[in-house]
């Protein structure tokens, strides 16, 4: 079709681009009622700057509109778990599903290539439930899906969380604790099945151990991280940890707090929801909302969320690559 470019992004791109984000439907927080829709445009700003510092981006559009932009950043981390260069998508906006499928698909194949040439040999994407125009165009260029996330939203100011009687102690995360909880976080995964190990392409002995070394990870702490307990009879049956989103409050000022994980023993079945609950009121004072996400299927943590009172706000399709 002619007329029709895909590109790397440049400085002088940066007007249009903030234009496409203000247009594009399918923004992360438009359901965050705190989060005008300036702050959502600047939050997308605030990835593709993230991803310029780290990885790269390219634009792609038709004559001098600028119709598409999305992003690659490394993933170090992952990468040092699989022994292979793996990457991520943090965004992809569009103008809208009418007449964007040709210029998405150009803007997928340039990504592509050059990760290839740059020697990913793995990526990952989320996109909204909603922007069925980009899934068919992934799916087309051999994306395949690997799970569905929903997320709940915990406001103050619009309504009380739940309460519910705790049958388990609560305390935070010490030191001294790491050995035990390393050992529930064992218990817990054991025989989990998660979007790595829904991935054909990677080996099951490493998805469960990419866990273990998340546990660890988070139990290295930093000033916007914590770990709640819960314990019965004083014996340590579960963990939740959560952080503070530093996208969210470096692009909005919004202080959002989720993005964790956590985990219980059969001895603590239950505790989940007392874990759930003490954390969110633990940290509400400290924070403006609660962000929390789970598998699709995870019935029980999405009924946890609900009988805390808080709030849908997206669901968005997880889809990997293999370029190898």
């Amino acid at each position: 079709m002619a007329g029709l470019f895909a590109r790397p992004y440049a400085a002088g791109d940066r007007e249009r681009v903030t234009s496409l984000f203000n247009a594009y439907p399918y923004n992360d927080l438009r359901r965050y009622r705190i989060i005008n829709r300036d702050k959502q445009v600047a939050y997308l700003c605030h990835l593709l700057d993230r991803s310029l510092g780290d990885g790269e981006a390219w634009v792609a559009g038709e004559g001098d509109e600028i119709a598409a932009v999305t992003a690659v950043r490394p993933l170090p981390w992952d990468s040092s778990i699989f022994g292979i260069r793996m990457g991520q998508i943090p965004f992809f906006a569009h103008r809208s599903p009418a007449g964007s499928h040709e210029i998405n698909r150009r803007l997928v194949e340039a990504v592509l290539d050059a990760c290839r040439q740059n020697g990913y040999s793995h990526l990952n994407i989320r996109v909204d439930t909603d922007d069925l125009a980009l899934v068919h165009v992934l799916e087309a260029k051999g994306f395949y899906l690997v799970d569905t996330i929903v997320t709940y939203i915990h406001l103050p100011a619009r309504g009380e969380l739940g309460h519910f009687k705790p049958i388990f102690t609560t305390r935070l995360y010490r030191p001294e604790d790491r050995d035990t909880v390393l050992e529930v976080a064992r218990e817990a995964y054991r025989g989990y099945f998660g979007r790595y190990h829904a991935d054909p392409h990677l080996p099951k002995e490493k998805c469960d151990y990419l866990y273990q070394q998340w546990t660890e990870k988070l139990l290295v702490g930093a000033s916007d991280l914590y770990v709640m307990l819960a314990e019965r009879k004083g014996k340590i049956v579960g963990f939740l940890g959560y952080k503070t989103n530093r996208d969210i409050l470096e692009s909005t000022g919004v202080r959002a707090f989720g993005g964790g994980l956590g985990g219980c023993t059969s001895e603590g079945l239950g505790a989940y929801l007392t874990l759930l609950e003490t954390s969110i009121r633990y940290q509400i004072p400290r924070h403006d909302m609660a962000d929390m996400e789970t598998q699709l299927n995870n019935v029980n943590i999405v009924r946890i969320y609900q009988k805390l009172n808080c709030e849908y706000a997206r669901a968005r399709y997880t889809f990997h690559a293999w370029l190898s």
